[in-house]
């Protein structure tokens, strides 16, 4: 895991100059080696974070063994080691880096590569022969890169930071900007960024760029599969077999390392399920962090110490985090920076600290269950989607039975209903709830929103929901922050969810299946059953990563409220409202939340010296 950054133009000591700043601002990493190579058009800067081969057989930029292509690169490939033997058996390599792997395979096949690749990265790779840049990202997006066009140049950057000249006052995206205040969404506007003329280069995609072109023409290498109904599975043994094999896989292939690992673990489904796995199959030292706010209704140490107790694991080491000492006040300014951009809720600075204490455990790699949600339809609209296809596939009894024993109440059961019958109607009711929300909103930050750039989906189709999920509104923002999290404390974050073959193996599943007994994610409990105890298994609620956040916006009240009166993002009305509740102790979530997305904000601006135009 490293920094990657580039400069790409006709300006040799701009480059060079910008390649020192990127080195220096990235440092935090990959604070193990750095290195530059510049020539007349391209500078490529790189910090590394050695997870890989240890040695100085690791350092880069790295050239290939011709002399014709230097990369840079982040990320990991857990496959590369296979590829060698498929695909270069006869050459002989100067280390075990997945990195040396990567730069000989596209010496061979270029582009045609991406397809072989098992893993998470962004790469830049220089052709010295043909002067091209080649670009690429991986499938779900794991590892960040960001572009932007300055003058006749282009400059790429795995953080945002980099990418700002000296003392500038940068523009801010009316888009994301109203988006995230009025409904909490962010991440979701494909290439857009919350600065304007600072976009993400997309994932799942790769490029080829010359000095002076004017655009980057992007191509996708994958996509998230739509399998015909016709052609979809029903959820027997067969698949169920084919599902816990995909999984297992995917998570031992991301045991990958030369340094010792850990997992975060909060007692749901998803992280129990990495746990089990690598307590059955992995012998050595495991370091599991974990953090509850105790003894709250919220508090979930019921099921990490379940999940602990099943294995009884010698090799298990349990660092604990207590949430309740959460302090927004203390930390968010803190986050911000390390984010880059506004974020959700507290959950991700909750994140942030268990990150802290695998560094300080002088663990450089943590898995998380990350992804399951999004892959297996574990949200509340996810399902609907699902009890609506069981609905009109007239599965009446499941449809009945999943109703009551999920306990969502009447409100839930008419927007199934609407979704099932009126699905245009429902989308349009959506859409002006959506647009009503920004009220709040003053004229000034509304006045250049483009909601052309916004994608809503019809929940009918369960290809949309999905798709939604992975490339919308969940997905994006999850990558976002767990890559910065863990890259600020020199720690890198997998994912074993999101791991191509296990989506395209879910994808020729009946989506009917996914939903059972009110169990939503119903195929992943059962073919991974064996890795979790019996109290995991039968959980129905989903808390998600709580955090108190009313609780800690009413104890920092005497901060909150200033922040408050001096924004220039909500209206007066709105803003005397929430003064109130907030004095009185009396806020609902819904009200903290835009509180909390209006202080974020705030510090967001502070940080990064961004100005709000009345």
């Amino acid at each position: 895991m490293c920094g990657i950054a580039c400069y790409l133009g006709n300006n040799k000591a701009e480059g060079s100059g910008f390649g020192l700043k990127s080195g220096t601002l990235l440092r935090h990493r990959g604070p193990d080696d750095s290195g530059i190579y510049s020539d007349e058009q391209v500078t490529l800067s790189h910090t590394r974070l050695s997870i890989l081969e240890l040695t100085q057989a690791g350092h880069q930029p790295m050239f290939s063994s011709s002399g014709r292509y230097v990369i840079i690169f982040n990320g990991e490939i857990y496959n590369h080691l296979e590829l060698r033997k498929r695909y270069l058996p006869g050459h002989t390599f100067r280390g075990h880096s997945d990195t040396e792997t990567i730069i000989e395979l596209f010496s061979l096949q270029k582009e045609k590569m991406l397809q072989e690749l098992v893993g998470m990265w962004a790469m830049i790779v220089w052709d010295k022969e043909a002067q091209k840049l080649f670009v690429s990202r991986s499938r779900f997006g794991q590892k960040p890169l960001y572009v932007r066009k300055a003058g006749k140049s282009w400059l790429l950057s795995s953080e945002i930071t980099p990418l700002f000249g000296e003392n500038e006052h940068p523009a801010y995206d009316h888009t994301s900007l109203a988006e995230y205040l009025a409904i909490g969404n962010y991440g979701h506007l494909g290439v857009n960024t919350f600065f304007s003329g600072i976009q993400q280069f997309p994932d799942g995609n790769y490029a080829w760029l010359s000095a002076g072109q004017e655009n980057i023409a992007a191509k996708p290498f994958w996509e998230l599969p739509d399998i015909p109904e016709k052609d979809k599975r029903p959820f027997d043994k067969t698949a169920e077999k084919g599902l816990h094999d995909c999984i297992v896989e995917a998570v031992l292939s991301e045991t990958l390392s030369d340094v010792p690992i850990g997992i975060t673990l909060s007692g749901g489904i998803d992280s129990s399920i990495i746990a089990g796995i690598l307590a059955t199959y992995y012998d050595k030292p495991l370091h599991i962090f974990t953090a509850q706010s105790a003894n709250s209704k919220y508090d979930e140490t019921m099921y990490v110490e379940a999940v602990i107790g099943k294995f009884g694991k010698s090799n298990f080491v349990v660092h604990r985090k207590d949430l309740n000492d959460l302090s927004i006040k203390d930390n968010l300014a803190k986050y911000i920076k390390i984010q880059e951009e506004p974020f959700g809720d507290p959950s991700i600075i909750a994140h942030g600290f268990l990150m802290e204490m695998a560094a300080h455990a002088g663990i450089k790699v943590i898995l998380n269950g990350q992804g399951a949600d999004e892959l297996f339809f574990g949200y509340n609209n996810m399902a609907r989607a699902i009890l609506s296809k069981q609905f009109k596939s007239l599965l009446l009894c499941k449809f009945t039975k999943n109703l009551n024993e999920m306990k969502l109440g009447k409100g839930y059961l008419f927007r199934t209903l609407l979704e099932s019958f009126f699905p245009t109607h429902e989308f349009k009711l959506r859409t002006r709830s959506r647009i009503r929300r920004r009220d709040i909103i003053l004229p000034g930050v509304m006045k250049d929103v483009d909601n052309s750039i916004i994608s809503l989906y019809k929940y009918n189709n369960t290809y949309n929901v999905w798709r939604e999920s992975m490339y919308g509104v969940h997905i994006p923002h999850l990558v976002h922050y767990d890559d910065r999290n863990a890259m600020a404390f020199s720690v890198e974050g997998r994912m074993p969810f999101l791991d191509h073959r296990v989506a395209e193996y879910v994808a020729g599943i009946k989506p009917e299946e996914f939903l059972k007994n009110g169990m939503r994610k119903y195929i992943l409990r059962e073919a991974c059953k064996q890795y979790i105890p019996d109290v995991v298994y039968k959980r129905k609620d989903k808390i998600g990563f709580y955090t108190p956040l009313i609780h800690a916006l009413h104890t920092d009240k005497n901060w909150v409220i200033p922040q408050l009166e001096h924004s220039n993002l909500l209206n007066g009305k709105a803003i005397a409202g929430f003064k109130t509740a907030v004095t009185e102790n009396k806020l609902n979530i819904n009200d903290a939340l835009i509180i909390w997305r209006c202080i974020s904000v705030n510090a967001w601006m502070k940080e990064y010296n961004v100005m709000i135009n009345d």
